[in-house]
């Protein structure tokens, strides 16, 4: 019988090492003799709550716990279950930002080290192999300028030697979104936000963005906002209303500042240095520590940590728009109110005003639901005062340069668009409507060339001073083309890491019976009537249009992939998921919802989509949003109101907690606390001694299909010693595939009773392998084999060893193999 100990996972050897030479990863193959073997990387986010600091030891959410967590949980989950982004002073939401929080602030983010073992083990025996580790500046900078957190970079490297033990890799992302937690979203230290002349404490009333922890007391901004909040509406929070704050002052501020302010606000210095290379040094700089401080650790780098992503989803600020007086035409998302640019100026002084429009997204598309007004209290506005800079300068230590004076005789005002003649104070007018946009001498300023590939530049080059064989993940802003990149940036270790949702099913959290194709039409390459898609099976295609065109930025010869002349580059969606708390159907025949928590047909069918649209010939790797054992069903992901973990002790039936952290066999391992697992615990080629063409797997019925070719081995050129091809070919190659016991448990019967013409594979268990269901033995996959081109296939756990022989010559070989579950 199996026990809790029986299911720890013991040291493997060390993983080789990973290249990216070829379109997708490759790791050398254990034969010495043999080339190289291609490898997907399938995995998850961690995590939501990476995002947020820990509350302080004796704070009531900590020590007390919430009415709505349950009776049971342990200590563990107690300290952090109340953890959310709705939470505001209570929890220390400005005041310890403002202190420059505590020593180990975020240490417990992504998991806490008592459980982690577990969790681990729990992504292993999913059959992910790799982690997009989320990190945010705030993390490792909070305590201002050049003071890092050195508690929290501990903690962080004993879990990476853990995820090392379990043999996962990981990649580091350098979060944001919105740019900073002071804004709804997560990314820079408090200290940032001042040092861009923003008061953190009055963004919302200012409308400057939508904060989360201010919704009870304020709701939207102006009096319908407000009138909603006292009706006791204050926790219908919209859903994903954080992507608005995109478009809002206080994030287009920042990022234009951050990425642009030389060209844009060159009055604004820092230190004597433009603010926005300030702010990039420090960027860089923190980042840069954590590499030194992986490297002076020891053996992480390379066989634990394979590279870095650059800074998570970037976005534009106000570069690139063409008319200041209206919401440019890349801002198509709208949802709440949203103010023009020259509204949110305004606001952001402290002014009313009048015809804010209010929209929505709905099953039917969007939606003009009227206007408002938005009034911020007392007059006044997102900027700091005169008197309030000069406190932030002396806490902080820095210096804004004499120039950096926007303020009026009253030491009110201090808006640095207005200091630049942007838009007048006086008459309210914005005087140069196209100043994000028209370079002084001609031409248009571009973003992504002009002002995000030279700091990602600079990233990267400050990483790979003490991780020099980093592979640079390139994560451009969300469906944008990645620029071109001279090789002494790639140096032969580049990976794209785009994002993709389905956004119809991410806005509305429910499934629709018509979408469209969100990546062409943001890249022009298709009108609103050819991408529009109807019914399953075109919006099945369409899915994987998008992530076809995703993919083929990274062996475009015009962009990154520029100079090479034989392999192109791999791409890893970095992010792919879909929502488990999708809504009850509200138009029938529109959209398909749920009806009660444990029913994930439709958010499985809705995540099967997706993860069908990187099958197929797209054979793409991908990271999932998220992991995240926080999760509850009062409050999701914790962040924001997205709810999107593949885990929830919520989801663990009556008080079995303490069974999901010791599982006492697989089932539970594997099964407890997971949702929707049929859909993205799913077969793939881990390991492939040749290249994928095609891998296709229907839900319903678990059957599976591989396409391979593996070429010649007179055809591989350089890269191959062809002087061992003779012991090359008296070697069978081996294809490794995962394949879940979800779908292919055996259920008792291990005889061969098939029926003619009819193939069985019973596998053998794992060494020390553990029991599906405690008392019934060792878990082994049941399949059949319905088709097998060449060769043979054997099991061993959830691992399909698919063996064949090389050729050393005579053109590639087509193979194929193709699986179902033994139905007897």
């Amino acid at each position: 019988m199996s026990t809790a100990k029986d299911l720890q996972t013991p040291p493997g050897p060390a993983l080789p090492p990973i290249s990216t030479s070829h379109t997708t990863f490759h790791i050398p193959s254990p034969i010495p003799s043999h080339p190289a073997l291609a490898t997907l990387l399938r995995g998850v986010n961690l995590s939501s709550s990476a995002k947020l600091p820990t509350y302080p030891r004796d704070h009531p959410l900590r020590s007390g716990g919430p009415a709505q967590m349950r009776e049971g949980r342990d200590e563990l989950r107690r300290v952090a279950a109340g953890v959310r982004t709705d939470v505001g002073e209570e929890g220390g939401f400005w005041s310890e930002a403002e202190q420059g929080g505590r020593d180990g602030w975020f240490v417990g983010r992504p998991i806490h080290e008592k459980g982690a073992d577990t969790h681990f083990r729990r992504l292993r025996a999913w059959g992910f192999t790799t982690i997009r580790w989320i990190i945010p500046w705030e993390a490792l900078e909070h305590a201002g300028p050049g003071k890092y957190d050195e508690a929290y970079i501990d903690y962080t490297i004993r879990l990476l030697r853990l995820a090392k033990h379990h043999r996962l890799r990981v990649f580091i992302s350098p979060h944001q979104d919105t740019f900073s937690r002071l804004l709804s979203g997560t990314g820079a230290p408090y200290w940032v936000l001042l040092a861009l002349g923003l008061n953190p404490r009055r963004v919302h009333q200012s409308g400057a963005a939508l904060v989360h922890a201010c919704w009870k007391e304020q709701g939207w901004g102006g009096e319908e906002g407000r009138e909603s909040a006292r009706a006791g509406n204050a926790g219908n929070w919209p859903d994903m209303i954080w992507n608005t704050n995109l478009h809002r002052l206080a994030a287009r501020h920042c990022f234009t500042m951050f990425y642009a302010s030389e060209v844009f606000a060159p009055r604004c210095t820092i230190d004597g240095v433009p603010a926005g290379r300030w702010l990039r040094d420090h960027f860089n700089s923190a980042f840069g520590h954590l590499a030194d401080r992986l490297r002076d650790a020891g053996a992480l780098l390379d066989t634990c940590v394979i590279g870095w992503d650059s800074l998570n989803e970037p976005h534009e600020g106000f570069v690139g728009i063409p008319n200041l007086n209206e919401c440019p035409p890349t801002q198509d998302f709208k949802k709440g109110p949203s103010p023009t640019p020259i509204q949110a100026f305004h606001l952001g002084v402290g002014e009313p005003v009048t015809g804010v429009s209010v929209d929505d997204f709905t099953s039917l598309g969007p939606k003009h639901r009227g206007k408002t007004t938005i009034t911020p209290p007392g007059g006044q506005g997102v900027w700091l005062t005169r008197e309030e800079a000069g406190e932030a300068e002396r806490k902080w230590g820095w210096r804004w340069g004499a120039e950096w004076d926007f303020w009026d005789e009253g030491g009110q005002g201090g808006c640095p668009w207005a200091g630049h003649g942007v838009w007048d104070r006086k008459t309210g007018e914005v005087l140069k409507k196209d100043y994000f946009r028209s370079k002084p001498g001609g031409g248009s300023w571009e973003f992504i060339q002009d002002f995000w590939k030279p700091h990602y530049i600079s990233f990267i080059a400050r990483v790979r001073q003490s991780h020099g064989d980093a592979i640079s993940f390139v994560n451009p802003p969300i469906f944008s083309e990645p620029p071109d990149l001279s090789e002494d940036v790639k140096q032969g270790r580049l990976a794209l890491s785009s994002h993709f949702y389905d956004g119809l099913t991410m806005l509305g959290k429910r499934r629709h019976v018509y979408n469209a194709d969100a990546v062409g039409l943001q890249r022009g390459l298709k009108s609103m009537s050819r991408a529009l898609k109807f019914g399953s099976g075109a919006i099945q295609n369409g899915l994987r249009d998008q992530l076809r065109e995703l993919k083929s930025d990274a062996v475009k010869e015009d962009g990154v992939a520029e100079h090479r002349d034989v392999d192109k580059y791999p791409t890893i969606i970095g992010e792919i998921g879909t929502p488990f708390d999708m809504k009850e159907t509200k138009l029938f025949g529109l959209a398909k919802g749920k009806t009660s928590w444990g029913d994930y047909k439709q958010p499985a069918k809705a995540m099967d989509a997706v993860l069908n649209a990187c099958d197929g010939r797209n054979a793409l790797s991908y990271t999932l949003w998220c992991y995240e054992p926080l999760n509850s069903h009062d409050h999701g992901d914790g962040w924001n109101g997205e709810d999107l973990s593949l885990f929830s002790y919520d989801d663990v039936p009556g008080d079995d907690d303490l069974l999901a952290d010791d599982p006492p066999d697989l089932k539970t391992l594997i099964t407890l606390g997971s949702r929707g697992i049929e859909s993205w615990c799913r077969p793939y080629p881990v390991e492939v001694a040749g290249r994928v063409d095609e891998l296709n797997f229907d839900m319903s019925s678990g059957d599976f299909e591989l396409r391979i070719t593996v070429p010649a081995l007179d055809g591989l050129g350089e890269t191959f010693d062809h002087s061992r091809a003779d012991e090359a070919v008296g070697h069978e190659a081996c294809t490794k595939v995962f394949l879940p016991f979800v779908h292919y448990h055996n259920r008792g019967c291990d005889g061969d009773d098939s029926p003619k013409g009819r193939r069985r594979v019973v596998g053998v268990p794992e060494e020390g392998g553990a029991e599906w269901e405690k008392g019934h033995g060792p878990a082994k996959v049941d399949l059949e084999v319905e088709q097998i081109s060449h060769g043979r296939l054997e099991v061993v756990g959830q691992e399909g060893r698919w063996f064949y022989n090389l050729r050393k010559s005579g053109g590639d070989q087509e193979l194929r193999l193709k699986i179902r579950p033994w139905s007897g």
